[in-house]
């Protein structure tokens, strides 16, 4: 169902987390297009701080605004976090009327999209909902699954192993989010939205060792640059009405989420560190320093994607050395701008 949904659409091949953490730190960096404090820290201690956020932004131009997950508002302080944002509509845990069925603790995928689309339909259009669905989340154990006839993937070797849990547990979450496809298309809500999707952070540990043994069979000179790259990218694509069948490669990240909705929109954004994705892009890099080019890594040292060797930086023409050297010191005053931001509060000063 993702490949069919990527396939038909806008497939971006190259989106990257921000920072190495959590969930939380991935929902800020979407709704504010800044780098997140560490371990959640913009949610916990950052929240009561004035941003220029994607709710606002969306309810200004006239849009109905909603935040839904299958989890209680304790869990990263979510209540709190977007109450200050501003959201219209919090659908936490509790506020949905079939909770019957829970995976690991959250509500299942496939309860969580039908509800959705539910109570899509009874909001004043436009609107945009931001919808976060935990099945595919660690342990991958799927515990709580009633029929787990809904998992048609045969993990063979893998089979009770993390990377094994893992793959069932990605196939249950592309089963459902075919379920939340075709829910959308009976209430008429399909054709004419913009649906954009996107994995939060990494799925399993960076050197799993059967991660690793499948990877190698679909590429078997697989580099370490290729599994640090592969530990930080993100599945994502995107629907626009009219728009089928192109791919975004070049390299974009979750600060770019905002910018791209107030292009599509013609919308004011505020103050945004990330690019929209359908316009020059050069680099994106993570708050623990790390960038990703087209053709160049940069983990302490520069290495080219292609082959993972580390880059002689004196082997390179000048032009390009010099870019390299502008993407790093670009890098460093984006973090600062972002944590000076976080810190001192200074869009409220």
């Amino acid at each position: 169902n993702l490949n069919k949904f990527l396939n038909e659409n806008i497939e971006i091949t190259n989106m990257f987390m921000q920072s190495y953490s959590s969930t939380a730190d991935s929902e800020f960096s979407t709704v504010t297009s800044l780098y997140p404090m560490e371990n959640g820290m913009s949610y916990s201690r950052y929240y009561t701080n004035k941003y220029d956020d994607i709710f606002t932004m969306f309810k200004n131009e006239g849009y109905t605004t909603s935040y839904m997950h299958g989890n209680y508002g304790f869990f990263w302080n979510r209540q709190n976090v977007y109450k200050k944002f501003g959201v219209e509509h919090m659908e936490l845990k509790d506020s949905f009327e079939d909770t019957s069925e829970n995976i690991m603790g959250y509500l299942s995928d496939e309860l969580l999209y039908k509800q959705a689309v539910q109570k899509l339909q009874d909001y004043k259009e436009p609107f945009i909902s931001f919808i976060v669905s935990a099945s595919s989340h660690t342990s991958f154990s799927l515990e709580g699954l009633e029929d787990r006839n809904k998992i048609n993937i045969d993990v063979g070797k893998y089979k009770d192993t993390f990377f094994g849990n893992y793959l069932e547990a990605v196939n249950y979450a592309d089963y459902a989010f075919g379920v939340f496809i075709d829910e959308l298309k009976k209430a008429n809500l399909y054709d004419d939205s913009v649906i954009l999707l996107f994995g939060d952070h990494n799925g399993i540990d960076m050197y799993n060792e059967e991660m690793l043994d499948f990877l190698k069979t679909t590429k078997s000179d697989l580099t370490d640059t290729d599994i640090k790259l592969n530990y930080i990218r993100v599945a994502s694509g995107m629907k626009i009405p009219g728009i089928k069948n192109i791919k975004i490669d070049k390299p974009v990240s979750k600060l770019d989420i905002k910018p791209t909705f107030e292009y599509l929109i013609n919308g004011n954004a505020g103050i945004s560190l990330g690019t929209n994705m359908f316009a020059k892009k050069d680099f994106i890099c993570l708050n623990n320093e790390r960038i990703v080019t087209s053709r160049y890594y940069y983990d302490e040292k520069w290495f080219r994607i292609a082959n993972g060797e580390e880059l002689n930086l004196e082997e390179i023409p000048q032009d390009e050395r010099e870019l390299l050297e502008e993407y790093y010191n670009d890098m460093k005053k984006e973090l600062d701008i972002s944590v000076s931001m976080s810190i001192n509060d200074l869009l409220e000063r």
